[in-house]
């Protein structure tokens, strides 16, 4: 009688695979869109060798060690690439994600699709306090740290399939942001640094049901939705059944096609989240843009809604 693999042993397995998935790296796919992660003032970080086991813990992966592939291998990249971000930074208690996304095929390289990612996470603590100290008699003031410590970060993502693994980390990016540098940056439609949440289009909004997580991952705890779990949502009413398709060729300026915006206790004294995405490439002859908005207090159901926007003739 065969003695069952250990979790441990598979999750060692797994990891060893996706060693040899680096090492037979197609040069396409590190070939497109080359310098996106590494434009000026992005730092690089290696992947390649990270403590991985910081990152894939039974916390974070409930079910890891059931399967022989990674417990993250099906996650779409923005979503893989937030828990990725946030491994490596950690989280804040009250902070704005600005998450972009793109993915690019060039059909003379035939290769499977190079996803960009660029996640902008502003640190909203202090202002929060500000906010919330107002008339507070100052030896009632509670310490900066409790309204969370971090800089203003920016992250790049170059990301491809690469033998079981839907978004196999190509090249990463960090940058740091100061004050002045967040201060002109644009939430769909509000500015990022604010407190105040860009207010949803007005039109046909239809509520739709919470998607649960694409993978068995901590997407919910008591004080409410992971962001990568906010992403996820948003990018399963945005992309439907058909998932995510390549837009073509990589175009340097181009606009994204999809930005999400994702808030976490930035107003008020409720514990909540909230998410605005667009999707400006639609594959749909009537359709030209697609909004969703999501929002959960702490570890409560939430509530995800979704407006089709006719296109323009």
């Amino acid at each position: 009688m065969d003695t069952p693999m250990p979790h441990k042993n598979r999750l060692t397995l797994a990891i060893l695979g996706a060693a040899l998935a680096m090492m037979t790296l197609p040069a396409c796919a590190a070939d497109a869109g080359a310098g996106f992660a590494s434009a000026p003032g992005y730092v690089e970080v290696d992947f390649d060798n990270l403590q991985w086991d910081d990152y894939y813990t039974a916390e974070r992966f409930p079910s890891q060690g059931d399967s022989v592939f990674m417990p993250d291998a099906d996650l779409i990249a923005p979503v893989r690439a937030v828990l990725l971000m946030e491994n490596h930074e950690g989280t804040l208690p009250h902070a704005r994600y600005r998450v972009t996304y793109d993915m690019h095929s060039d059909a003379e390289l035939q290769d499977d699709g190079t996803s960009e990612i660029e996640i902008t996470r502003i640190n909203l603590g202090p202002a929060f306090r500000e906010q919330a100290l107002e008339g507070v008699p100052v030896e009632n003031h509670a310490p900066p740290e409790a309204f969370g410590l971090g800089p203003h970060v920016s992250w790049r993502f170059q990301m491809a399939p690469i033998q079981g693994m839907t978004a196999h980390v190509v090249e990463a990016g960090r940058k740091e942001l100061s004050d002045a540098d967040v201060a002109g940056l644009d939430c769909l439609g509000m500015p990022c640094a604010q407190l105040e949440s860009a207010e949803r289009p007005a039109g046909n909004w239809v509520e739709q049901a919470p998607p649960a997580p694409s993978v068995d991952y901590r997407a919910v705890t008591a004080e409410g939705p992971d962001p990568a779990y906010v992403v996820d949502q948003m990018l399963a009413v945005m992309l439907g059944e058909d998932g995510a398709q390549p837009t073509g060729p990589a175009v340097p300026g181009r606009e994204p096609r999809i930005t999400m915006v994702v808030s976490v206790n930035v107003g008020g004294q409720d514990v909540m989240t909230t998410g605005l995405g667009r999707n400006s490439v639609v594959y749909d002859d009537a359709i030209g843009t697609v909004w969703v908005r999501s929002w959960q207090q702490g570890d409560t159901p939430g509530e995800i809604s979704e407006l089709q926007v006719a296109r323009q003739r």
